[in-house]
């Protein structure tokens, strides 16, 4: 009897869901339901099971695993749809997170608006209190001025409480007293704490961070509480995982409490994906992601077979100091609305139709021109075409929205104003991946791009003809990759602390001491056989931000040595991401963090039974008219069926193949080749594959 592990992605349009186990995945798309997508999931769940010829019950009770990603969080940032936050702070900070360390993202502007504030200023009270530089206590906490706080934040509707005081990374305690002070006087609230969310130094930091983390808690806790329990009363009893935006999966409990680390817990799938079936098993070790869906496009570098980790982000303008996926989105997704501002100007996103009403021709009632529509209006998109049986395409709703609302306003024909949103959606998603490659220090042709979600392998061939790119790789199941990618992660936690010396003199011993610490904790949330991974947070002196550089020290001591090549390891870093360095400077540690990990089992990526074709002769099943470019207009082009194509076809562009989740766009001058390991290759003519 076969056993099952479940990967779910739910983005901002559709919710995919894929089961491995038997001979292959088996993999779905139902539309995201945004005010409830637990019955979204379940949908899909029960479609699934339908396929495998289960009730849902018998699937459940097969299944050993089940791997959610999740946009809850992200959306929730995005639309302005968090809970209301009251901050309890030291007095004097009730401002911090507005000040924001002065940062504006573009100084010249003086009509910029400041960020939307996640919690207002009349819900952020101050106590007296202080924790000294030092960690010593030079006014103590006043219990009765808490409680008073407190209730006034609870009178006036607050739904969750952030805590913040000045220097409790160095001690807690002043916050663990107000944490314990809240829920005796507000039973049930959320609670983020700042020396538990991020006990490090940087009150901005910290104080932002614990407040994205309160705005998103609540309703991310009660989505993640009642799918996990709708799952148990059908009858699952396995491990439900959380992807994290660092990559790694962790129970839903403790997600809900740590909200602020799912903010790239969907797109994360996807990395890990291309991580362990492409970077770990092709001769591309130097891989750009880009995960283009209805909503977004997410792009993410990995280099030598690792994705870039970044130590935080701006998510809606506010700050999220945790480790993360150096991922960059942008609202750039099929879904992706065009319109023509007052000026005249052809604008496309970042405003989406999302699941519903949808773009034009999914027939739910949009009437504005998306990405998508523009797509099937050129030929790209098959029009007799479903989205897993949940969509169907109406080719003439397309039309008529970009003819009225593009096309005659900006007095073109209908071709010239759906190649005109494509042309303006492919620059805004080349500059994305400029961001990840070029503003990083590299350079993209060295770089395989790697395509997934259902638009990816559509507009991939565009961004790399852009970016001088040869090599283009779509998995098979590119429209369902972040969901499955899920089940290649393993159950990971990461713990950070403040720790200040030089690599040239630091204590050895307190160091020692530090990292066991931490490694104690992250066993004590995982449990079971793990393994540990060191980091040091190191600058030059008078920087004010650092780079997270790895430690081979081993787990029972660190030396001087381990300690010199950190240093070494900080002035390669230093030269490659910001182009110099100063090796005979010393070098600042600031923080270390302890990454532990639960090895879990990977599903099996089953390869093509047969050997590849030596005549790689593919048949197409049909042609039709597509509009490539204006210089050359229609072209009539052969369309393939991605699930009869056997290892080793290859296919010459202009060419489309369509697969029941995707469609990949071979552009004139690009060949395609399908492997046995179910990926297909596009290259450039001339390119090296």
């Amino acid at each position: 009897m076969d056993r099952y592990q479940i990967g779910i992605d739910v983005g901002g349009t559709f919710t995919d869901v894929v089961v491995s186990g038997g001979r292959r995945p088996n993999y779905l798309k139902v539309p995201t339901r945004s005010a409830a997508q637990a019955e979204g999931v379940r949908e899909g769940l029960e479609r699934a099971a339908a396929r495998l010829e289960l009730t849902l019950p018998e699937l459940l009770a097969r299944t050993d695993r089940i791997v959610h990603g999740t946009t809850v969080a992200t959306n929730m940032m995005i639309e302005g749809t968090g809970s209301r936050v009251g901050f309890l702070t030291t007095a004097g900070f009730r401002d911090e997170i507005e000040y924001r360390r002065g940062l504006k993202e573009a100084i010249y502007d003086p009509t910029l608006p400041a960020p939307r504030p996640l919690a207002r200023r009349r819900d952020r009270l101050t106590v007296r209190e202080r924790v000294a530089a030092d960690g010593s206590v030079s006014i103590a906490l006043d219990d009765e001025e808490v409680r008073a706080r407190i209730g006034e934040l609870r009178s006036t509707g607050c739904e969750a409480l952030a805590i913040g005081f000045l220097f409790s990374f160095l001690n807690p305690a002043h916050e663990q007293r107000a944490r314990s002070l809240a829920e005796e006087e507000w039973p049930g609230v959320y609670l983020s704490v700042s020396s538990e969310v991020l006990p490090q130094v940087r009150e901005y930091e910290r104080f932002s961070t614990t407040v994205v983390n309160a705005y998103v808690g609540p309703k991310t806790a009660r989505y993640l509480d009642r799918l996990e329990s709708d799952l148990a009363e059908a009858g699952f009893g396995g491990e439900f995982l959380v992807i994290l935006s660092s990559g790694g999966v962790i129970d839903g409990r403790f997600a809900g409490r740590r909200a602020a680390s799912l903010l790239h817990s969907g797109p994360a799938g996807g990395v890990l994906a291309a991580t362990e079936l492409l970077a770990k098993r092709t001769a591309h070790r130097n891989l750009i992601t880009i995960d283009m869906g209805g909503t977004s496009y997410d792009v993410c570098l990995i280099a030598d077979g690792a994705p870039q980790i970044a130590s935080g982000a701006y998510v809606e303008r506010h700050a999220v100091a945790l480790p993360m996926f150096d991922m960059h989105t942008i609202g750039a997704g099929g879904g992706s609305i065009a319109r023509v501002d007052s000026g005249g100007v052809l604008r496309v996103g970042p405003e989406s139709a999302a699941a519903v009403p949808g773009p034009a021709c999914y027939g739910r009632g949009g009437t504005e021109p998306t990405v998508t529509d523009a797509n099937l209006t050129l030929g790209y998109l098959n029009p007799d075409a479903t989205f897993g049986g949940s969509v169907k395409l109406d080719i003439d709703a397309a039309r008529c929205a970009i003819q009225s609302r593009i096309a005659e306003p900006m007095g073109l024909s209908l071709e010239e104003a759906a190649w005109g949103m494509l042309r303006m959606i492919n620059a805004h998603m080349t500059n994305g991946i400029r961001v990840v490659s070029v503003q990083q220090g590299h350079d993209p042709r060295d770089f395989a791009l790697v395509a997934f979600g259902g638009n990816g392998a559509v507009h991939a061939g565009r961004q790399a003809e852009d970016l001088d790119i040869d090599t283009v790789l779509v998995p098979r199941m590119a429209g369902a990759l972040s969901a499955y990618g899920g089940l290649f992660a393993d159950a990971q936690v990461d713990h950070l602390m403040t720790w200040v010396a030089r690599c040239d003199s630091a204590d050895t011993g307190a160091l020692e001491r530090v990292l066991a610490e931490l490694r104690a904790r992250g066993a004590r949330v995982l449990g079971g056989e793990v393994v540990h991974q060191s980091y040091l947070a190191c600058h030059y002196e008078g920087q004010t931000s650092e780079i997270w550089v790895h430690s081979d020290s081993s787990e029972e001591e660190v030396g001087a040595d381990d300690l010199a090549e950190v240093a070494r390891s900080f002035h390669r870093a230093h030269q490659r991401e910001r182009s110099f360095a100063k090796p005979d400077e010393p070098v600042h540690i600031i923080g270390a963090k302890v990454t532990t990990r639960r090895r879990s089992e990977k599903p099996l990526w089953r390869t093509s039974e047969a050997p590849e074709s030596a005549s790689g002769v593919a048949d197409p099943v049909s042609t039709r008219e597509v509009y490539f470019a204006a210089s050359s207009g229609w072209t009539t082009t052969p369309v393939y069926a991605g699930e009869s194509l056997e290892a080793g076809a290859r296919v010459a562009g202009p060419a489309i193949v369509e697969e029941p989740d995707t469609t990949i766009v071979v552009y004139p001058g690009w060949s395609c080749r399908l492997d046995h390991t179910h990926v297909y290759h596009l290259t450039r003519r001339g390119g090296a594959e």
